[in-house]
């Protein structure tokens, strides 16, 4: 049966075990999707949605790596360009594609697939660029490991602004069909979310966590620091790559500067803002922000409240997330969730009449108190 829904911090509730912590995320994704459902009847948010649940399935994969390595990833949007790129040419029909890329090789170019297979293309071929470039980058740690990651970001742009019988060079790339739809974009959320939750609960993100608090510790029990933090990697390119498949099916047509510094300041502000360590506060950050940037917007257009016209100057959104980020950073560094998930526990048994309650019956344990599955699982 299942029982209250409450937020914990870093570990999985005893009694709800694996499933509690899964199910918890996604009953966030669940209410999310509802409101957003009932904003995407009104045509002019229809945009708006879509693409905040875009962002939301980026910041979910941005926390996949950073919230369980600790490691700040300035290149994560390389992935997105690769799912996108990927992705987008994968579903271009194939008239069109000898005509929008008439030097594309012949074994790109004579299949066309719909939206799903282009949503796997894109998150495949981020993920493998991932798990091959991770192979290096994960053997550095800290700010090392951050500016790394950054390099990644500017490889990858220059050689899809070089290959330009793939990508057209940086010229935009057109006649990608616009496939992206509500039902795609949130299920894909819910996909993300599951993968995520599934991930940090598991031994592979109990290890990468254990080499984030202490790496000296994890590495003499036996976890190996490169391997822990090369799964997180690859996963989160793969959510990130599959981001980027629906924004290039959202778009339309895109060139290689779509996907650079303002989209990574936008996927960090989020992420910070909810909580780094938490999947739940990866998606309260993407609404709060989604909601801040559409307020501001339209205030900059101009609006009336109570007949006096208010309009701000272009561009104050950005500074109005620039001023947000440092506050938080300042106030509330661990974002508004911290490290809390919204986990689901099982019911509660009553008590016969004039029995005695057990010790720590009705009591939760200190959120200091260390998982029992890390200490199973640290070792191997």
């Amino acid at each position: 049966m299942t029982g209250p829904i409450s937020f914990h911090r870093d570990r999985v509730r005893g009694g709800g075990g694996l499933a509690g912590a899964i199910v918890g995320p996604l009953l966030a994704v669940a209410v999310v999707t509802a409101i957003s459902l009932l904003l995407y009847q009104d045509s002019g948010l229809t945009d708006i949605v879509l693409l905040f649940g875009i962002n939301a399935v980026m910041v979910v994969g941005f926390q996949v790596f950073v919230g369980n390595t600790g490691i700040v990833s300035f290149g994560h949007i390389a992935f997105m360009a690769l799912g996108a790129y990927a992705g987008g040419i994968a579903a271009i029909p194939i008239a069109d594609k000898s005509i929008f890329l008439p030097d594309l090789p012949s074994f790109i170019g004579s299949w066309s697939v719909s939206i799903a297979p282009a949503l796997v293309i894109g998150g495949l071929v981020a993920g493998a660029i991932g798990l091959l470039a991770g192979g290096a980058l994960m053997r550095l740690s800290g700010a090392a490991a951050s500016i790394a990651t950054l390099g990644l970001l500017i490889i990858v742009n220059n050689v899809i602004a070089q290959a330009t019988p793939i990508t057209r060079g940086p010229q935009s790339i057109y006649g990608i069909p616009t496939n992206t739809t509500f039902f795609w974009v949130f299920a894909s959320l819910a996909v993300a979310v599951a993968l995520a939750s599934w991930f940090k609960w598991s031994a592979l993100g109990l290890r990468a966590r254990a080499a984030r608090d202490e790496p000296v510790a994890a590495e003499s029990s036996g976890v190996p620091l490169v391997r822990s933090r090369l799964w997180a990697f690859a996963l989160s390119a793969f959510i990130t790559g599959i981001g980027g498949a629906l924004y290039a099916q959202l778009l339309g047509g895109f060139s290689p500067a779509s996907f650079y510094l303002p989209q990574l300041t936008v996927v960090i502000s989020m992420a910070i803002i909810g909580g780094i360590n938490s999947i739940t506060g990866a998606l309260t950050g993407a609404a709060v922000i989604s909601v801040v940037n559409e307020l501001l917007r339209r205030v900059e257009d101009g609006v009336n409240v109570v007949g006096v016209h208010i309009q701000l100057a272009t561009g104050i959104s950005a500074a109005v997330l620039g001023v947000a980020l440092i506050a938080m950073l300042r106030w509330r560094p661990d974002g508004l969730l911290g490290a809390a998930e919204l986990q689901v526990g099982p019911g509660t048994r009553k008590r016969p009449p004039g029995s005695t309650p057990l010790p720590d019956e009705g009591r939760q344990q200190p959120l200091s108190a260390p998982p029992p599955e890390a200490t199973r699982l640290v070792g191997g």
